[in-house]
């Protein structure tokens, strides 16, 4: 009987050259069997391009005068040291190329990257940069000129006149001392230095202007609030009217009131008051307490551990809350100083806080929109909401920002800021007190509220979380106190809100080196990311092709065993001599 066989496939277009003999392949071993001859062809055979034809590595047989007699019995598989490395490579590059496309994709990989070097830990970029700020603010110092209190106080006027005098600009350099690290919190205090800019100011600092008698304002206060008796207040009313400056209001160059005058009132009450502790100036002057090394002790987290938390004031002065208010969110701490928040908070939904040293508390700040600079990169607007200085009814957040003691609300468009002035009645508000109750604008003439003035906001960067533009206007005003027993304030109202100056806060200019760094770390980390996003998915595309193509394309070579029918005895001889 013949044996079915099982057909050749042609793996090559290759054609077998005419040999001598089948023999004298050195590739092939002719066995003969005793009724079944074989010939037994190595692992890498290449079938030819002719039927019934074989090529054995380098060299080849033919099948000439046999081609209709033999046939393959069985498929074997050729080398697999080559494909199974191929195999392998692309494998890995498929895996690599695949998790990179995910990272790349749907992760912030190289951003994360980046805000980890935004931690400030000692000696790196970030707590160099962080130490000593490259970026000087301008402060924009405007003064109420009160030009006819002298006819007021005379009865030759009802109402005082006020002229907004300025600007003069001053520019900040920051600079944080006394530095201490205690695991992932920072300690340290600021010190500020302040320099004359008259090329941006409107006037001259020499300029003399009217303002009201605060060291005379603060002390009468201060001498209703502690309620001493009638004796001690005439005693000290005595000593007062030999003082340099003993009028409600008084005459000053500007320089000199805004960082400190020779006042003795202040030396003449001590000795009534015991101010010894509370003082912390030598000499007088609106800003004197925020030039040098201001007095507050900040505790901030540096973001080590929780990124959250990055530059979140943990503590003021040692204490984790303040004792101004009524209840723990007044007296919250929970905020940034203004100049770096933590990116994860930077959503568009969450209310950003910023603290105020000068105003006892935190303001919110809520997202109002995006914002493209002239370089290109895009920011996120947080704005100062309307009624953050509303009274307790239109606003009633505001409610525990009353006096403890008393429940007395201050009224609308205001808010109390005694406890952060050393005693002094002080009260903030927006300038020229706008969105303030009528009755403040009818008690003084000269006020002009503009929405412009108003305006605070700031403009941060939406990844490093650094602010790069913004500003804040705020107004301070005294309020006046009397007693029967200080007449120098006798023509006035008693509760009048006197306005003194609206200083501006503003980041105008960005210096070229922190420029630079922004702008990398905007457009070359975005560059960077998409670069190898592209990357791995064109890998991924191709390794996935390349795979599929070895894996369901490929054909297996024959390694076969030929095997002829049942010879005949004139075959046998032939082969018999060939071998």
């Amino acid at each position: 009987m013949v044996e079915k066989s099982v057909p050749f496939h042609e793996h090559s277009e290759d054609k077998c050259p005419d040999h001598q003999a089948l023999g004298k392949m050195s590739s092939s071993v002719p066995m003969l069997e005793e009724k079944v001859p074989r010939i037994l062809i190595r692992e890498d055979t290449v079938l030819a391009g002719l039927k019934g034809c074989a090529g054995c590595g380098g060299a080849h047989f033919t099948c000439a005068g046999v081609t209709k007699q033999w046939s393959a019995l069985c498929w074997g598989r050729r080398s697999e040291k080559k494909y199974y490395c191929l195999l392998v490579s692309l494998s890995a590059t498929f895996v690599l190329s695949l998790i990179g496309t995910v990272f790349f994709c749907f992760t912030n990989t190289l951003n994360n990257a980046i805000l980890s070097n935004m931690v400030i830990r000692n000696n790196s970029m970030a707590f160099s940069l962080w130490r000593a700020p490259t970026v000087q603010p301008l402060m924009k110092v405007h003064l109420f000129n009160y030009t006819n209190w002298e006819r007021v106080r005379d009865g030759y006027e009802r109402k005082l006149h006020v002229e907004d005098v300025g600007p003069f600009v001053y520019s900040q350099k920051v600079e944080r001392v006394n530095i201490k690290f205690e695991d992932d919190w920072l300690s340290y205090q600021e010190r500020n230095t302040f320099r004359y800019r008259p090329d941006k100011t409107e006037g001259a600092q020499f300029d003399k202007v009217f303002v009201p008698n605060l060291p005379l304002l603060g002390v009468v206060s201060k001498v209703i609030e502690m309620n001493i008796n009638s004796i001690a207040q005439v005693a000290l009313n005595g000593a007062l009217f030999y003082a340099n400056h003993k009028d409600a209001f008084i005459e000053l160059p500007v320089h000199r009131f805004l960082w400190g005058y020779d006042d003795s009132i202040i030396n003449t009450a001590k000795t009534y008051l015991s101010l010894q502790g509370q003082l912390k100036f030598t000499n007088f002057g609106l800003l004197a307490t925020k030039n040098g090394t201001v007095d507050e002790h900040f505790t901030i987290n540096t973001g080590d551990r929780d990124m959250d938390r990055m530059n979140v004031i943990e503590k003021l002065n040692g204490e984790d809350h303040l004792t101004y208010w009524g209840n723990p969110e007044c007296n919250s701490i929970e905020a940034t100083d203004g100049s770096i928040f933590p990116p994860t908070l930077l959503d568009r939904k969450t209310t950003l806080h910023v603290f105020f040293p000068q105003l006892c508390r935190r303001l919110p700040f809520v997202y109002e929109k995006d914002i493209v600079t002239a370089d290109g990169i895009q920011l996120l607007r947080y704005r100062m909401p309307m009624n953050v200085f509303d009274d307790h009814i239109s606003n009633p957040a505001n409610q525990c920002y009353c006096e403890i003691d008393s429940g007395t609300c201050p009224p609308k468009g205001v808010i109390n800021v005694t406890a952060c002035a050393m005693g002094a009645p002080a009260l903030a508000s927006h300038p020229h007190f706008y969105l303030g109750d009528p009755e403040l604008i009818e008690n003084v003439t000269g006020l002009n509220p503009d929405p412009v003035l108003h305006d605070s906001y700031v403009d941060i960067h939406p990844t490093l979380g650094i602010s790069l533009h913004g500003r804040s206007s705020m107004q301070i005003n005294i309020q006046v106190k009397k007693t029967p027993m200080f007449p120098a304030l006798s023509f006035l109202e008693e509760g009048t809100i006197l306005p003194i100056a609206w200083i501006e806060m503003t980041v105008e200019e960005i210096p070229e080196s922190l420029r630079t760094m922004i702008y990398h770390g905007t457009f070359s980390t975005a560059a960077a990311q998409l670069a190898l996003t592209v990357i791995c998915i064109i890998a991924l595309v191709i390794s996935s092709i390349c795979l599929s193509i070895m894996i369901f394309r490929r054909r297996q070579k024959p390694c076969v065993t030929l095997k002829k029918v049942l010879p005949t005895e004139a075959e046998l001889k032939g082969l018999k001599s060939v071998s």
